[in-house]
């Protein structure tokens, strides 16, 4: 699983940090969309994979876009950004 940090100034590093996993699946902080706690219930009932980074959790873009599908655009805006970067080696994101 790789770890990619955002560059930025304006945001605090967990907001910034996302992961990859082999499958290319990305994980986002749940803390950028409510209770990370109660993200850990549900992740933990729904049994799905998470992350856990520091005091922070991260789930997959696709289980944070069904729980808020308001939200389904952004995310998977988010979640394309991270995996087209990653993908084109651009600077913008640095694995560590």
């Amino acid at each position: 699983m790789d770890r990619i940090v955002i560059e930025s100034t304006n945001l605090p590093r967990w907001l910034r940090v996302a992961f990859v996993d082999e499958d290319g699946q990305v994980f986002l902080p749940c803390g950028a969309f409510g209770n990370e706690t109660l993200a850990l219930l549900c992740l933990g009932a729904d049994g799905v994979p998470f992350v856990r980074d520091g005091k922070h959790i991260y789930a997959p873009a696709s289980w944070l876009a069904e729980l808020h599908p308001r939200l389904v655009d952004a995310i998977q805006t988010i979640a394309g950004n991270i995996t087209r970067r990653l993908t084109a080696g651009e600077a913008v994101c640095a694995a560590t």
